[in-house]
């Protein structure tokens, strides 16, 4: 019966939270011994610290897997977008992503890197292309994320007038 209910959502990524009122266990014993049998069983897969995956971690999409662990809010943005729009030229080592705290962490092979911006204007999305498994910063919003974090900061191609 638990595994239908996770196995028919169109979700794939589930933080503890998730799967607890998904399945309506609320003793954190009895879900954290589910959720390790899910993962014994290879039902689940632990993506980071309180955060599962129905799928193995290699068949997700790395801007999918940043989102789901930097946070519900967090987006990509910064160097991933404008490397990837030929704003700037070199190519990050890194999935750059704009959240709540400033971290690193590595999952599925990729290693990201989340800046944190004031919650006033991460809340903000205008700007954000949200498709509910992941949120990715327009250009526009890109070059202005980075001006937000280093408003010094030099870009390869001229950015429109209108954009600033």
């Amino acid at each position: 019966m638990k595994q239908k209910k996770l196995l028919e959502q169109d979700k794939r990524l589930f933080r503890t939270a998730d799967l607890a009122v998904l399945w309506q266990i609320t003793n954190k014993n009895t879900l954290l011994t589910t959720i390790k049998r899910y993962r014994q069983n290879r039902i689940l897969y632990r993506v980071a610290q309180g955060v599962y995956s129905t799928i193995p971690l290699t068949r997700l999409n790395p801007f999918e897997l940043g989102c789901a662990v930097a946070g519900p809010l967090a987006y990509i943005s910064l160097e991933s977008v404008l490397s990837q729009e030929g704003i700037i030229n070199q190519q990050p080592n890194k999935i750059t992503l704009i959240g709540k705290k400033n971290q690193e962490f590595e999952a599925g092979g990729h290693t990201f890197l989340c800046r944190y911006v004031n919650p006033t204007y991460l809340v903000n999305r205008d700007g954000i292309e949200d498709n509910g498994r992941q949120a990715v910063a327009t250009t526009k919003r890109a070059v202005r994320d980075m001006l937000y974090l280093k408003p010094q900061y030099h870009f390869d191609r001229p950015i429109p007038k209108g954009w600033l």
